[in-house]
């Protein structure tokens, strides 16, 4: 079992491709970013693991009224992805307590 597997939550969502293809992909986490938006971590379930999985950010909304209702949105600017990134790297420090110190270790 990878690190990666112990600090993915078990949700899944499934992305529809440009090209109409399914991506089934569990969810790493919801968090909040700037501007007062929530964005969601996702990685595709199926990866080599003898590397780093990939990790998708998207926007994240949900009904409050319906949480079923839910809508992921492409981050559509620069500056925006690397706020998102950035808030993402600030959960996963939050969340699962991982720091630049154990990288290395």
């Amino acid at each position: 079992m990878s690190e990666y597997d112990e600090i993915f939550e078990k949700d899944e969502v499934t992305l529809y491709l440009d090209d109409d293809t399914e991506l089934k992909c569990d969810v790493i986490g919801i968090f909040p970013g700037p501007d007062d938006r929530e964005y969601i971590a996702v990685t595709p379930q199926e990866w080599d693991g003898d590397e780093d999985p990939e990790v998708y950010l998207y926007r994240f909304w949900e009904n409050p009224e319906d949480e079923e209702d839910i809508r992921l949105d492409d981050i559509e600017t620069e500056e925006e992805f690397e706020a998102a990134s950035k808030a993402y790297d600030d959960f996963l420090a939050d969340e699962y307590l991982l720091d630049e110190e154990d990288d290395g270790e």
